[in-house]
């Protein structure tokens, strides 16, 4: 008995001294990872500067941003109608008594999907799809303040004209830039030089509920 327990105990401290190796090679393995990760949006964000230096400013360039401004400045106010309609259907299923709608967080966001591949000297842009910053509206079962409409859910971005940083262009001085176009293109990895070869139609409201 004494043996069989000895060995017991051998046995659970190799168990126990190779989930430790395994844990360092995890952490060696998530350090990799990041330093891949960081190195390849680095890279990126330098893909950008040279594409936005590049940027041409015409009247055509202008009214094709212009275009997409309206556009997206159109899809912003689309997610708020869809996360403010779903929020109220799921608050009246809560107050009929529905035990599955206790909690919920729902988001709506603007995502860019395309299946064109620009091959220009401002290539590696399909490796900057899922490092996007997107627009979002986010809204759960207990909100800080229960919005009015949905206009009240993108009142603080419609407070300000967001030409700022890549987008403060002299053409934008007087124009209003919606704080989707800002997501996209200033936040972003995206350029201004992707901005005018992008189509209209790849962008889409996308919303998730989370319960």
């Amino acid at each position: 008995m004494k043996n069989e327990s000895r060995e017991t105990i051998e046995r659970i401290n190799s168990v126990i001294n190779g989930l430790g190796k395994d844990s360092k090679w995890s952490k060696a393995q998530r350090k990799i990872k990041w330093e891949i990760e960081h190195h390849q949006e680095r890279l990126l964000w330098k893909r950008q500067d040279r594409a936005n230096a590049h940027f041409e400013h015409s009247k055509e360039n202008i009214e094709k941003l212009l275009k997409l401004n309206k556009h997206l400045h159109e899809l912003q106010d689309e997610c708020a109608k869809t996360a403010f309609n779903i929020y109220k259907d799921l608050i009246a299923l809560m107050k009929q008594g529905k035990a599955y709608y206790k909690t919920f967080c729902i988001e709506s966001k603007i995502i860019y999907e395309s299946e064109d591949c620009w091959e220009d000297e401002f290539d590696g842009l399909s490796n900057s799809y899922d490092r996007s910053n997107y627009f979002s509206v986010c809204i759960g079962d207990a909100p800080d303040k229960e919005p009015a409409d949905y206009k009240a859910m993108n009142a603080y971005h419609e407070k300000l004209n967001w030409n700022i940083e890549i987008l403060n262009l002299p053409e934008f001085k007087d124009e209003y830039i919606c704080y989707a176009m800002h997501k996209f293109f200033a936040d972003s990895l995206f350029s201004l030089e992707d901005a005018l070869r992008m189509k209209l139609e790849d962008f889409h409201v996308h919303t998730e509920i989370s319960i």
